[in-house]
């Protein structure tokens, strides 16, 4: 039996509103880890800008105090082991268990820096869009806490099921969207969104930095029939995710799994050197498609 389990309402929840919260889901040795992963990363991104040694793998912008990391990628060719295994702590599986099912593969896993203003704002947006035949979910893994009034996530339940008019609705409402929920975090949830849902996140307000680690995860069979990216591309997701169970207590995944995913065709290093050399890009997402002249959005007046 499972040692973790998303309850029926939870999985109500996130089928009605487009996000649920996971807390205190990450175990804390990985906590710890990652919290060390995250700074070791950004020094590494900012020691090699200072040299300007340039790499598509993460992005330092010039914020007015100067240089500052913003998000990390394919943290799979810097971290396999510790990837591999986040995606296999009991609270992951579950989540690739019950709210995205059978043929679950992990698209991306890239690492989020948020910053004190000024630095750049999360403004709406939704994900992917797709033709929602099968889930796509973004999974946020909290490495620091995120409280409410400090720049958190902003949601507007149940606007996953199709575009919304981002531009309209930020130009009318700013940040105050009709609906709109604000959700804080603390270190160590994991907070789970429907790749459409229409969010955002004003700026950080507080000292120190923010980090998240994001996981895109989605049947192999809703990749293919996309076209989106290569069946090659696909078929090493799903050996990402063969590498996953292949590490996993077997309680923990249904037999079926085991069956469908089979063993690793190769060891982690190799897979990864074979996914590092085939990168193609993720589904885009929506934003408004003009700059929004709001007293309070994107930046509110007491932050100018």
């Amino acid at each position: 039996m499972p040692s973790y389990e998303i309850s029926r309402d939870q999985i109500a929840q996130f089928q009605r509103d487009g996000y649920l919260l996971l807390k205190n889901a990450l175990p804390d040795a990985q906590l710890a880890a990652w919290r060390r992963h995250a700074e070791a990363l950004e020094q590494r991104a900012l020691s090699e800008h200072r040299q300007q040694h340039y790499c598509n793998d993460y992005c330092v912008v010039e914020d007015p105090v100067g240089p500052r990391l913003m998000r990390f990628d394919n943290l799979f060719g810097y971290h396999p082991q510790a990837c591999t295994e986040l995606l296999g702590c009991p609270a992951m599986l579950a989540v690739a268990r019950q709210l995205c099912g059978l043929g679950c593969v992990p698209l991306q896993m890239d690492l989020l820096y948020k910053h004190q203003h000024p630095h750049p704002v999360i403004n709406w947006h939704q994900g992917a869009q797709h033709d929602r035949q099968h889930p796509y979910l973004n999974v946020g893994v909290y490495l620091d806490d995120a409280p409410a009034g400090d720049g958190c996530l902003r949601y507007v339940p149940g606007t996953q099921h199709g575009l919304e008019p981002i531009q309209t609705l930020s130009e009318q409402h700013g940040w105050e969207v009709p609906g709109v929920v604000e959700q804080p975090a603390q270190a160590g949830d994991i907070l789970i969104q429907d790749m459409m849902i229409l969010h955002g996140s004003q700026p950080k307000r507080s000292d120190g930095t923010r980090r998240t680690l994001y996981i895109e995860l989605r049947p192999l069979e809703a990749i293919l029939t996309s076209g989106a990216q290569s069946e090659q591309w696909a078929q090493l997701r799903k050996q990402w995710m063969a590498q996953v169970l292949s590490v996993v207590d077997a309680a923990e995944v249904p037999s079926v799994w085991q069956h469908y995913y089979g063993s690793p065709e190769a060891d982690l290093e190799a897979l990864v050197t074979k996914m590092m050399a085939l990168k193609e890009p993720p589904l885009p997402a929506v934003w408004a498609t003009h700059p929004v002249d709001h007293p309070d959005y994107p930046v509110p007046a007491d932050l100018r």
